[in-house]
């Protein structure tokens, strides 16, 4: 039986714990599984199953994305090894400095003493003055979305007034 159900489960796991217990005369076996794997749901027969309450469920499709969108790294974090400040357009650097002199008015003063790295850095665009992903999207040369090794890349925004 044990070796059944582990075949109807994702992930080849096996069980944490296997107790018997007697409940009004009849034999009930219950399997302990481990905590499923960050962005990858545990599932029995195709199926992905939790706990609402005190009951246990299907997952529904909003908890399922949920479960999938787990990622270990932020994607939007991760250095791009090849790019170097170069690799940035020097108009784009400097509107964005203008808009976080506007946002961050308290600092509008030490702004333009920065250097683009220093500014980078405290704008959080970049990590370590190391080149980010967040980087070449928001600013980068048209020639740099190269560096992006071939992600799929998608902004949307919200006007507001």
């Amino acid at each position: 039986m044990k070796q059944e159900l582990k075949e109807e489960m994702s992930n080849n796991l096996s069980f944490t714990e296997v107790t018997e217990k007697v409940i009004e005369g009849k034999r009930v076996i219950f399997f302990g599984i481990p905590a499923a794997l960050k962005g990858l749901p545990t599932t029995y027969q195709g199926r992905a199953y939790g706990r609402t309450g005190e009951s246990i469920d299907t997952v529904s499709t909003y908890e399922m994305k949920k479960i999938y969108n787990q990622t270990s790294e932020d994607w939007s974090k991760m250095i791009v090894e090849d790019a170097t400040i170069e690799d940035l357009s020097k108009e784009a650097i400097k509107m964005a400095r203008e808009k976080y002199k506007v946002k961050n008015s308290s600092l509008a003063d030490e702004v333009d003493d920065w250097d683009d790295v220093t500014f980078l850095n405290k704008a959080k665009i970049t990590l370590k003055s190391k080149i980010t992903n967040t980087a070449i999207i928001l600013l980068g040369n048209p020639e740099s979305t190269s560096l992006l090794n071939n992600a799929q890349i998608n902004v949307s925004w919200i006007l507001k007034d």
